[in-house]
Parts: structure tokens; C-alpha cells; sequence
């Protein structure tokens, strides 16, 4: 595998390259590596850097790299992005809990920024304000802390008490609670199951 780099920029990688001189009559011809003074790549024309000059072309230099390792790269520069586009509201969270192993796991003591996400349990939870975490502050355990991301394979997730209108649950909004299903049937909804604003669903489906 070949990485073809322009001012410092990766512009392309390729298996084969396509090396080319430049003829008398200025035309561009294949010709192996040793000969050639540029490339093709993508259909355009680069001078090789420390080559024979080719004029009105831009400058390339060609390094061949391990393709395992720029693969990975690529993922995990690709997992970063992901990451930080649901951190910053970017991506819903059903489609980030779909992609959970992207996240890293919760740790202490670490210092947590709002709005980060981190994997807990096998679940994905958003950080609600600025904290450093402790042994006994887990995600599941501290409400004020940190907010649950619903697994989109989950169909009634634990009902977890809302700390305002940010993680209140809507109308349609599904939970399990006290050994028994509930449907919230109003939007806002931060009130517990069995007191206000909750339907229970019951066996035969009413």
C-alpha cells in the first residue's frame, strides 16, 4: 500500500501506482518506477517529489506504508469522529447506542465534562454536568450525574428519575418499573410510574 501526500496532506492511498514520464513530444507514458518523474492517480498528473521537474503539475511524495495499519487508523479516526459528533448533539442517541463499543468505558476518578458519553454495563450514558468521577458514583447509580441512552433494541428500558426537562419522558415514551410496564401518555413527563402521567401495560395489551 502507497500513501500519497501533498503539502503535508494525505490525498489518496493505492495498491499500484501509476508511474509516468514525460516524453519528447511532452506527452505522459507508463513506465516503471526506476524511469518515472510523476504519477496518475484519480486522473490527474503529480511530479514525484526529488524526480526530473515536470512543469504545471503539482509536487507529491509517494510512501509506501502497511495497509493493516493505515485501516486501522482510518477506524479509529473514524470512531473519534463519531464520538464527538454525538457528544456534541450531532447523532441521536438511538443511532449512538447502536454503536455502543465505540465508547469508551466509564472510569474513576476521572474528570467527566457535560454532555460526554461513556459506556457503562453495556449501556451508554450522556454525563450531565462537570464532575470527577468516584467508586460509587457509577452512571446507573447517580440520576444527577449522568443520564441513560436508551438501547434501541431494548423495548422497556429501566425507568430512571429524570432531573428535568433535558431527560424527561415523552408521550409514547416506554419503561419498565416495579416488576410492571408503563407508557407515558404526556410529553415532560418527570413524575414516577404508578403516581402521574404513566399508562401501564398489562398482558393482554391494554
Amino acid at each position: 500500500m502507497f500513501r500519497i501526500t501533498k503539502s503535508g496532506a494525505v490525498i489518496g492511498m493505492t495498491e499500484t501506482p501509476n508511474y509516468i514520464k514525460q516524453q519528447e513530444n511532452g506527452c505522459f507514458a507508463l513506465c516503471p518506477e526506476p524511469l518515472a518523474s510523476g504519477i496518475v492517480f484519480e486522473g490527474a498528473v503529480y511530479h514525484l517529489m526529488g524526480r526530473e521537474a515536470l512543469d504545471g503539475v503539482e509536487t507529491v511524495m509517494l510512501e509506501e506504508t502497511d495497509a493493516g495499519a493505515e485501516i486501522t487508523k482510518a477506524t479509529e479516526t473514524g470512531g473519534i469522529m463519531f464520538v464527538t459528533m454525538a457528544e456534541a448533539g450531532n447523532i441521536d442517541d438511538v443511532t449512538a447506542a447502536e454503536h455502543a463499543d465505540l465508547f469508551s468505558p466509564w472510569a474513576y476518578p476521572v474528570n467527566y465534562i457535560k454532555d460526554q458519553i461513556r459506556r457503562h454495563n453495556g449501556a451508554l450514558y450522556r454525563c450531565l454536568s462537570d464532575h470527577t468521577s468516584q467508586a460509587d458514583w457509577t452512571p446507573d447509580t447517580a440520576p444527577s450525574l449522568w443520564v441513560g441512552i436508551s438501547d434501541p433494541a431494548e423495548e422497556w428500558p429501566k425507568w430512571g428519575q429524570p432531573v428535568g426537562a433535558h431527560d424527561s419522558y415523552n408521550t409514547g415514551d416506554k419503561v419498565s418499573h416495579d416488576g410492571k410496564h408503563w407508557i407515558s401518555n404526556t410529553d415532560g413527563n418527570v413524575w414516577e410510574p404508578g403516581v402521574y402521567g404513566w399508562t401501564e401495560e398489562t398482558a393482554d395489551g391494554t
